[in-house]
């Protein structure tokens, strides 16, 4: 995806430490690492959205939170 001439990548990671347990989409630009990520925590049944950096463009967000959706699945809790 590229917004105002910036191209951005997706990615899938996993987490599991304590009170983060799930799935994350996490927005890179070039190698700099995760500017942001889309959570998908499986204790609290929510989606969380963390920002690693200040001004991520609102375009951005509005296009990688369908495709979190999407990637991250269902919530998968532990009995």
């Amino acid at each position: 995806m590229v917004v105002h001439g910036v191209e951005y990548k997706f990615c899938r990671a996993s987490s599991v430490v304590e009170g983060h347990d799930g799935l994350a989409l996490e927005c890179w630009r070039g190698d700099r690492g995760p500017i942001f990520e889309i959570f998908r925590n499986d204790e609290t049944l929510r989606f969380e959205v963390t920002l690693f950096e200040q001004d991520v463009p609102l375009e951005l967000l509005e296009y990688a939170v369908p495709i979190a959706r999407d990637r991250l699945g269902d919530f998968d809790p532990y009995p």
